[in-house]
């Protein structure tokens, strides 16, 4: 090969290998820049959703309160607790669940529990069963600290705010008034307004039941349903990063772990669809520097091997043929200053060689 096509050759690949390798890197910090950019904006959710969390029991705590607090209602609970002759030595159940009926404001469902946290009268349906009530973290803090306590159930695929409150009569317990309230849609659909991301709220569904449908998120919603199992499982309070995708599309979500008795719930706040490699609008800028460099590298290699090397080329070929005996040679080689240089000392050297 001769030396201006190995010159040529080599620039250009050295060129573009340094472009390749230039562009690769780009890609991977915008990649990467973009990701925790993603990140950051999800985890926000995770911080929106404990304020909003903490809110929303303050206030279901403070309603129940107004009732639990209520001398006339603790009274009436502490007599209709008490086992009835006329009613085959059972508590007044009925009179206490109208009671409730009449008197529950801002939340979805009231339960009374006797000492033992048994649940004596309800107005509403809780469909947690009655020893799992007895034996909740909430009841036994609310029975041994005789301080109201306030948490999150699961409950046959539902998520509720609880608080028990404990009905004291002079210092001494009477009873529990157990209040929830149905976390919906819009509890979601606030957390999502504020962090600017979509959520979704997750919970393990009731025994025997499907996994849920699709949560109206699109084909996000149908790929969360699908990996379920993988959402519920983690379990670091901070929260964890994981990839949803199908045959079309990709995001990245961030789930929490949400603090619940009864079955796993988390908070999933979900990105918008990956663009990744040249279609990356981040990446566009420095992808544009790189081509123009490489465009400028090139035309110097280009240029250097049109006048320099090329040049050269043609003068060695000159020379050999004077080595081999022609006498009439001249050098018209134009090019770089070194060519000319070269073509005005080898000519006088050549016509030299003329002379008899």
């Amino acid at each position: 090969m001769k030396p201006a096509t190995r010159f040529l050759l080599l620039g250009t690949g050295a060129v573009l290998l340094l472009a390749v390798t230039a562009v690769a890197g780009i890609l991977w910090q915008v990649e990467h820049a973009t990701r925790g950019h993603a990140l950051d904006q999800l985890r926000v959710a995770s911080t929106v959703e404990r304020e909003l969390e903490a809110n929303r029991l303050s206030e279901l705590q403070l309603r129940a309160d107004l009732l639990a607090q209520d001398p006339a209602f603790v009274d009436y609970v502490a007599q209709s607790l008490i086992p009835n002759p006329q009613l085959g030595g059972t508590v007044d159940s009925a009179s206490i669940s109208d009671l409730l009926k009449d008197r529950r404001r801002g939340y979805d469902i009231a339960v009374v529990l006797d000492l033992q946290g048994r649940p004596v009268a309800a107005s509403g349906i809780l469909l947690k069963d009655h020893a799992s009530i007895q034996r909740d973290p909430l009841v036994s803090a609310a029975i041994s600290q005789r301080q109201a306590q306030q948490g999150v159930w699961v409950d046959h695929g539902q998520l509720y705010w609880v608080s028990v409150s404990p009905l004291l009569r002079g210092g001494a317990l009477q009873g529990l008034l157990l209040a929830a309230s149905h976390v919906d849609d819009a509890f979601a659909t606030a957390i999502s307004r504020i962090a600017h991301v979509d959520v979704a709220l997750l919970m393990q569904p009731a025994p025997g039941s499907a996994l849920p449908p699709s949560t109206g998120l699109g084909w996000t919603g149908t790929a969360l349903s699908a990996q379920l199992a993988s959402v519920l499982a983690v379990s670091d309070s901070r929260g964890e990063a994981l990839t949803l995708s199908d045959d079309q599309h990709a995001a990245t979500a961030w789930v929490t772990p949400l603090k619940a008795s009864g079955g796993r719930a988390a908070l999933v706040a979900i990105g918008p669809d990956q663009v990744g490699g040249l279609a990356n609008p981040a990446a566009l800028p420095g992808l544009a520097g790189v081509v123009g460099l490489a465009l400028y590298a090139l035309l110097l290699v280009l240029l250097q091997w049109w006048r320099t090397w090329l040049p050269l080329q043609r003068m060695l070929a000159v020379l050999e043929l004077a080595g081999h005996g022609d006498q009439h040679l001249t050098i018209r080689i134009r090019g770089s200053a070194i060519v000319r240089r070269l073509r005005e000392g080898i000519n006088p050297l050549l016509h030299r060689a003329r002379q008899p």
